[in-house]
């Protein structure tokens, strides 16, 4: 079956998931070297867990924000968990597999842990995640995960994609939360259905399924149905 790993159209011909333009432009961080290093141990070790970090750190960050409940500081310490406990699996990571699926397969679990010792330990009604969302989407890599680039010079172009990467941060914040998870993957990570799947715990085919509700969604609130 066919996966839509590749460009993906999107709300429009413009607000789309471009892979070239996602996280992934960053380069992954090399699976095999990765684990040979943490395996060996002392310095070797520790050079492969400040790769993971900086590698994954700002888009798990991300990533944090479409989990509803956790204030910043709860997202910083979810996601330094995460990757403490990635490094940890690291020795025993088939590097024939993607190495960011795998990440943020153990982000999730990681995350989804959180938001529920936060509620737990609080009665305190933190608040919608929307804005945590926009601003993540927003921190300067955001606008450019959904919205094509345009040509050098062309300022009203330029002035158009930066109000429709605005509109589409907004739509995906807007999203429920679950939508918000697979959308941020999808667009921002520029990640296929099998992937998402991978990293949700999720049929591939219900991922294909919600990605096609988003587009939808996202087209109604950018105003760009009919494109």
């Amino acid at each position: 079956m066919h996966d839509d790993g590749g460009a993906d159209r999107g709300a429009s011909a413009r607000c789309k998931a471009n892979g070239s333009q996602s996280a992934l432009a960053a380069g992954e961080p090399c699976a095999a070297g990765l684990r040979d290093a943490a395996a060996r141990g002392g310095g070797d070790a520790a050079a492969a867990f400040a790769a993971l970090w900086e590698a994954y750190y700002r888009r798990l960050m991300v990533f944090a924000a479409a989990y509803r409940g956790l204030t910043a500081g709860e997202r910083h310490d979810a996601v330094a968990d995460a990757l403490i406990a990635a490094f940890g699996a690291l020795p025993g990571f088939d590097p024939r597999r993607r190495l960011s699926p795998w990440v943020y397969r153990i982000a999730a679990n990681r995350f989804s842990d959180a938001v529920r010792r936060a509620r737990r330990e609080s009665t305190i009604e933190v608040g919608p995640a929307d804005s945590a969302m926009s601003e993540a989407l927003d921190d300067g890599r955001g606008g450019s995960s959904v919205v094509e680039p345009v040509a050098s010079g062309d300022h009203a172009a330029e002035s158009a994609d930066r109000d429709l990467a605005e509109r589409c941060a907004a739509a995906i914040a807007a999203l429920p939360e679950a939508d918000r998870r697979v959308a941020t993957l999808r667009f921002y990570e520029g990640f296929s259905a099998a992937d998402i799947g991978r990293a949700l715990g999720m049929p591939a085919g219900t991922v294909r399924w919600r990605v096609g509700a988003i587009r939808r969604a996202i087209r109604a609130a950018t105003g760009e149905e009919g494109t």
